[in-house]
């Protein structure tokens, strides 16, 4: 059992999504109005701090300039977090957190989600994805402008 648990982490920890993606320099979501929405898709205590974790999100964004609103009729772009999490027979928790930003876009009859930005990554941890989920977002959320 050791060796498909030592198998699992070392997958998770190299396993990377590849995409293309084009980044206009010139865009900044300081010129828009953004929904914070905020996923639990973990099981059995593999990620607890939600509500924290939300307002962590919404200071950092407030704090560089970002228009936070809460009723997401009223707003341009939503910018959502999720995790999706479960734990092992062994008590270790893997899983995923996604970040992305996205508009509904309309294009003549049709509404399009149109999405401007987007990062994910896979994880284990013995205990939850607390603190994993608080230091990767440090690192994504500068990504926006």
């Amino acid at each position: 059992m050791r060796k498909i648990i030592c198998l699992l982490i070392i997958i998770l920890g190299t396993a990377n999504t590849l995409s293309a993606q084009y980044i206009d320099q010139k865009f900044s979501i300081k010129e828009f109005k953004v929904f914070v929405q905020v996923l639990d898709k973990a099981t059995k205590g593999c990620w607890t701090n939600i509500s924290e974790t939300k307002q962590y999100i919404k200071n950092k964004l407030s704090e560089t300039g970002v228009q936070v609103i809460d009723d997401q009729s009223k707003t341009d772009l939503t910018l959502k977090f999720s995790v999706v999490a479960q734990r092992t027979g062994h008590g270790w928790c893997y899983g995923s957190m996604d970040l992305n930003l996205t508009a509904n876009v309309i294009i003549g009859q049709y509404m399009v989600l149109g999405t401007f930005y987007e990062q994910n990554t896979v994880d284990i941890k013995a205990q939850h994805f607390n603190n994993a989920a608080l230091n990767w977002l440090d690192k994504r959320l500068p990504e926006l402008k």
